[in-house]
This record gives C-alpha cells, structure tokens and sequence, in this order.
C-alpha cells in the first residue's frame, strides 16, 4: 500500500471509525479530513480534528511508516509546523516537530478488500480497460467526470504551448506556425513536421506569402527534399532553384530528410502532399492565426483548412479539418484566454468540441465497444484523457473510476 491509496482512505473515510486513538492513547474524532494538497506542503489542510478533549485546527501528513516523517525531513521544515496529525499504516518510529514536541500519530485500519481491490487493478493485463466488472459506466458518462477529463486535456496542451510561447518570447506566430505544421504531420510525420517549422522562421513565410512558389520551396527546401534529390516532381528543378536563392538569402539550413516516414502512409499523407497543402494554407496574406481569433463557429473554423485544389494539392478532408480543429485551434483558443482573460474565446473551444463529432480511432472504438458513451468530440477527448494519463500509466487510484471500485461505492 503507498500514500495515494492512504490518501484515498483518508478523504473518503474509509477507515475504520471506532475507538481511534493516537499512539500515545488520546482518543481521536475525525471532525473534517480536511483539503487534499496538490502543491508543496502537509497533505491536507485546514483539517478539523479533536485529540482527547480540545478540537484543533490544522493541516494533517500522511506517511505509510511513521519514519518517514524523519526520513523526508520534515522535523526539520517549517512548512510543518502546523500539523495537528500524523496519518499512518504503520508507527515504526516516534517523531517531533522542529521545537521538539511529539507530533499526535494516528494509525488507521481500513477493510482488507481494499488491498485486494488495488491488486485486482495492478493485475490487469489490458491497459486500456478496466477489469470484466468494474469499469463505472454511470461514472464516466457523468457529465461531472467528463468535463474534468476533457477540460484537463485542453489545459495540459495548452500548458504545452505557453511553454514553447515563453521560450520564443511571446512570438504568438512561430509558436501557431511551429504547431501548425506539427499537425500536419496527423501522427507519423509529427517530428519531422515540427523540425521543419523550427528551422524556418514563420516572419519569412509571412514576407513570401504572395508566392506560393517561393513558400513551397522553403517548405520542400527546409523539410530537406530538394537538396536531397528526394523529391522528383515536375516542378523540382524550379523549386530546388528558388530555395537555392533563398537559402543564401536567409542562411537557412535544412533538417535531414532521413527522419522523414514515407512507407504505410496513404497516399494523401505522404509527406509531400501534406507540405504542399500546409504551404498552400500559409502562403495568404491574413495569417490562419489572425483568423483564427476572430472566427466565432465550427464552419469558419473549417474554412481555416479549405485549400484551393488542383491536381498537384488535393484538398483536406472534413474528418483532417476537424482534427485540427481539436487538436489545434481548441487548444490555442484555451491558451490565449488564460495568457489575455478573455473567458470567450475559452467558453468558444468546450462549445466547438461539444458540436464536433467524435474521432475515428482504435482508441475511442475500444472505449466506445466499452460501453462509454462517446457522442462527440468533447467526449472522445475525455476518452483519450482517461487512457493516455490514467489507464496507460496506470494511475487508477487518481481515476475517479477507480478510486470509485477501490472504495467499494
């Protein structure tokens, strides 16, 4: 048993309630658990609990063994000074705080089924599903359990984002344009795509925008397919040309073309499909990401995505335009409301998501074949949350399904 699942006990009560006592024998009346501390500090806070005759006020410390209070130092900080109790599986050393005063040790007993229920989801050899049994389907299709999960999804990416932001110092473009192009790599080609982008600054595409040639080649240049000889269009004698020019124009250096994935990729993603069409979406005079913070419905987002077809650029498909809408224009539209206040444009993101299908992946069919009601993009995000940073790394004792079986409810 770890502190998570002593931590679980603690919130929800799961021990057992008569004749608690501290190890120095004070009866002990758990009043209020208290608040579950994420940040640094005691594990929860602004606790209510009475020690013989006097209710105290306080923050209490869970520790699987006593000796552990020692063992991390905390005698020795004063960010525990305040602790009214010592939570434990077992007291295996006594221990004071930093003036020397014995710190109140309460051992807790709890029902042996919850060890055998923690066991029943360590043992579970498909990490994508709960056990035959006890997957909570009342718990997921929860309105309540889905926005958590959908609203942690977007605010993790857009965490991402203010993160690459601050280290171009605030250069909304680079950071749209570098992520942009990540996307367009749907998967597969992901890395290769970003790299690109990096090695191109988006203020030369923005100076070029009136030629879709001069773009094209920078892109096709950068990405390393000219130079290369890997690219062997009809037009890549005039591309390797222009990016020859702009090369020593602008001194650009381009990504090796080795990293690039050309084989099990349909012929709409190959690599030089998806850079055409990026380039062709970029070459405007109004950048996507001006646009993008002035429209206001999924049609005006999609029309973000709408390529001027020929037969050298085939156009996105719906299903292509709206994964980019989810994992692109959602997550930025969350970013810059919490970088500028405006709740708008964050209220403008869940409501896109909410209108958007579902997308077609063996992830969201396993979870929707489960059972999990799956109507929409904002539910097949929550899907994907819950298996990529609960079930995969198997955190089931921070899952709200899973603290729900270990708990017996």
């Amino acid at each position: 048993m770890n502190e998570k699942t002593l931590a679980l006990i603690w919130q929800n009560r799961l021990f057992d309630p008569a004749g608690l006592h501290t190890t120095q024998g004070e009866p002990v009346q758990v009043v209020n658990t208290g608040y579950i501390n994420t940040m640094s500090g005691p594990d929860f806070t602004n606790a209510q609990i009475r020690i013989g005759k006097i209710l105290w006020n306080g923050n209490v410390e869970l520790h699987t063994k006593s000796s552990h209070w020692t063992l991390h130092k905390h005698h020795l900080d004063h960010a525990y000074d305040n602790i009214i109790l010592h939570v434990v599986f077992e007291d295996d050393s006594p221990l004071h705080d930093r003036a020397g005063n014995t710190v109140p040790t309460l051992v807790v007993k709890y029902d042996p089924k919850i060890d055998d229920r923690c066991q029943t989801l360590v043992n579970q050899k498909n990490p994508h599903l709960c056990p035959a049994g006890i997957l909570d389907l009342s718990t997921f299709n929860s309105l309540a359990f889905t926005s958590r999960l959908t609203i942690e999804r977007l605010q993790q990416k857009a965490a991402l984002i203010r993160n690459t932001l601050d280290s171009l110092q605030g250069d909304w473009m680079q950071t749209f344009w570098q992520y942009l192009a990540r996307s367009f790599g749907f998967g597969k080609n992901s890395t290769p795509f970003e790299m690109m982008a990096k090695s191109l600054p988006y203020n030369l595409i923005i100076k070029n925008s009136d030629s879709f040639i001069t773009v094209l080649a920078m892109l096709y240049g950068q990405a390393g397919f000219l130079l290369s000889g890997k690219y062997k269009g009809s037009d890549s004698q005039q591309l390797c040309s222009e990016y020859q020019y702009q090369q020593a124009k602008h001194n650009l250096s381009p990504i090796d073309h080795s990293i690039w994935k050309y084989s099990g990729t349909r012929p709409q993603n190959s690599p030089f499909v998806r850079t055409r069409q990026l380039a062709s979406l970029v070459a405007t005079n109004t950048p996507i990401f001006d646009k993008m913070l002035a429209y206001t419905d999924i049609e005006q987002m999609e029309s973000l995505f709408t390529i001027k077809s020929n037969n050298e650029i085939p156009p996105l498909g719906t299903e292509a335009k709206h994964l980019l809408i989810i994992n692109l224009v959602c997550p930025f539209l969350t970013c810059y409301a919490q970088y500028t206040g405006n709740c708008d444009l964050a209220e403008l993101a869940v409501d896109i998501l909410e209108k958007l299908p579902p997308e077609k992946n063996s992830l969201v069919a396993t979870k929707s074949k489960a059972g999990l009601s799956i109507k929409s993009a904002y539910d097949s995000q929550a899907a994907i949350q819950l298996d990529t940073a609960y079930c995969k790394p198997r955190r089931c004792i921070e899952c709200q399904i899973g603290r729900h079986y270990i708990a017996g409810k």
